[in-house]
């Protein structure tokens, strides 16, 4: 076991820690992070009008377009709002230039615009959501890496210092925004390549991947065992993020259309996973609180609260289960167990898919139930997850009690 704990602190978590903090992985973390909450009220309007209970249904069907209307511009636009957010802080990873952020956002959302248009060179509204989130991040990466080269070679307009400040420097980036547009146009409309549809092409392995079992189990494999050896492994996988949006979009998408949803992975799903925060963490809290040993009962009590939004670091450095060759067990066990019956029970239909996006400090059971658009199967499963995340917890745990009676008795004595 030491070995393995060798193995994933000396060879595995540095270099993956080192992608989770470059910057192109971070700025697109950072930018998907701004659109989280347009993407959360959008959801709960499109599961109003589609809330499961066939009266409710029946009686809302009028005022549905009331509710499409918010869902139009908050979840049809997380392309268009990525493109802007993305830039911007992906700009204020460059120290090196007075590169403007808000500048970058900007040129990122025209450059956007001209690569979506439709092959009649108008816009098209159905990419601004997250069938063009894509194409959205990746001009928002070249567009500002573009204007940076074009500032850091100082290939720019200058200006006297009587000009006023706001006016020099938006002419600073005429020239880098005129390089960004002309790019993009002749790629869109003189060369009539269809960007949007060749990078969904080039990410649809991604997406298929990890949307598959196998798949998931090993990126959820690989969560884990960062956050084993006190690195978030969240952070540095958030490159998966916009995935996972994407398949939340077409999920919506398919039960607005009242077909079945696609997609089992969609974002949201993971919450079937994180009971408590990651490693379904919160059974272990409820464990600590009635242990035999005072320091872990009064850790639990405290660790209850936060454990019930979600929020586990002090469970995960206070027990600790950072480099706890004994408690990855279970932490990595529990991961990836529920993850696997939660994927059956949504293959065959037993509980449903994602469907909305939900705040991720909702408490468990709770959170089962609203992004699965309210099924009340779901929440059941959620009840049961608990309990078979305790089950899994209890052995290991007894035996870390036993560890530590063992030690305070000889400390006595």
């Amino acid at each position: 076991m030491k070995k393995f704990m060798d193995f994933i602190e000396l060879k595995l978590a540095p270099p993956l820690e080192k992608l989770g903090e470059e910057r192109h992985l971070s700025a697109i973390k950072d930018g998907m992070i701004s659109v989280i909450p347009l993407t959360i009220i959008g959801s709960f309007f499109v599961l109003i009008p589609n809330f499961p209970i066939d009266a409710w249904i029946k009686f809302i069907e009028p005022y549905a377009p009331w509710f499409n209307a918010v869902s139009a511009i908050t979840i049809d636009i997380v392309g268009l709002v990525a493109a802007g957010s993305v830039a911007y802080f992906f700009a204020k990873t460059y120290r090196d230039t007075n590169l403007n952020s808000l500048t970058c956002s900007v040129i990122s959302m025209t450059a956007f615009l001209l690569a979506t248009l439709s092959n009649e060179w108008t816009i098209d509204t159905s990419l601004f959501g997250t069938k063009g989130l894509f194409t959205a991040v990746v001009i928002a990466l070249l567009s500002t890496t573009i204007l940076h080269f074009f500032y850091k070679r100082n290939l720019v307009i200058h200006f006297p210092d009587s000009v006023p400040p706001l006016v020099s420097e938006s002419f600073m980036s005429l020239v880098p925004a005129l390089a960004v547009l002309l790019i993009v146009w002749v790629l869109r409309v003189i060369l009539g390549f269809n960007i949007n549809s060749t990078l969904m092409k080039i990410f649809e392995p991604a997406v298929f991947a990890l949307n598959t079992l196998p798949g998931f189990l090993i990126f959820m494999l690989l969560r884990s065992l960062l956050w084993c050896v006190g690195i978030h492994g969240g952070a540095v996988l958030a490159i998966a993020d916009p995935i996972f949006l994407v398949m939340l979009g077409d999920n919506i998408a398919a039960a607005a259309a009242g077909t079945p949803l696609p997609y089992i992975t969609a974002s949201g799903f993971m919450y079937f996973v994180f009971l408590g925060g990651g490693g379904a963490t919160l059974p272990l809290v409820f464990l600590m609180m009635r242990s035999k040993e005072k320091g872990f009962r009064s850790l639990g009590k405290l660790c209850l609260a936060p454990g019930i939004f979600e929020i586990n670091e002090p469970v995960v450095f206070g027990v600790p289960l950072v480099m706890n060759p004994l408690m990855m067990i279970p932490y990595v066990l529990a991961t990836e167990i529920l993850s696997l019956v939660t994927y059956g029970l949504m293959y065959f239909n037993i509980i449903a898919r994602p469907l909305v996006n939900i705040p991720w400090t909702m408490p468990p059971v709770l959170a089962q139930y609203f992004l699965t658009g309210g099924d009340w199967r779901a929440a059941i499963w959620g009840v049961i997850s608990l309990f078979v995340a305790g089950a899994i917890y209890y052995p290991f745990f007894k035996i870390m009690e036993k560890q530590r009676l063992e030690l305070e008795a000889g400390k006595e004595k």
